[in-house]
């Protein structure tokens, strides 16, 4: 019982540190698809269809998912606050917060094939360049990137 008791509480912590180390605004934005518009200067209208297009349906799909991970989640949190074992509760809604996570992360990388497939090169060389300086802003301390 205290080997299944301390396995919980490693659980427990492990979960803790893992939400500590993002901001809560950065987890809520983490899984929508970039406004390429926005990114590329040089967008025909074609493809800002396109990509509108691809867009929304890439959202409407990671939201339906982020709403059973939510609700996953919930149920994770509710069964960790109440006593005794609940491992054969638990341990398949850890396996389904893994499937989700995963289903969410392969929906971003189609989303990400069907906007390479509607950019020309340049464009996607615009592209990356730009998720390469955001990321670079992301990493530096907020003091340093307001000089």
């Amino acid at each position: 019982m205290m080997k299944k008791t301390l396995i919980l509480l490693l659980l427990l912590s492990l979960c803790g540190m893992t939400l500590a180390q993002q901001p809560r605004a950065q987890r809520a934005q983490q899984h929508e698809p970039p406004k390429i518009e926005e990114m590329v200067s040089d967008l025909s209208a074609l493809q800002k269809k396109r990509l509108e297009n691809v867009r929304q349906s890439s959202q409407k799909k990671i939201a339906k998912l982020n709403d059973e991970l939510n609700t996953v989640r919930k149920a994770i949190r509710n069964l960790l606050k109440t006593d005794g074992d609940q491992s054969d509760k638990l341990f398949p809604l850890f396996e389904r917060e893994g499937e989700l996570k995963a289903e969410i992360s392969k929906e971003m990388y189609r989303c990400r094939q069907q906007i390479d497939n509607i950019l020309t090169r340049e464009q996607l060389q615009e592209f990356r360049a730009h998720c390469a300086k955001e990321r670079q802003q992301h990493k530096t301390p907020t003091a340093q990137r307001h000089r």
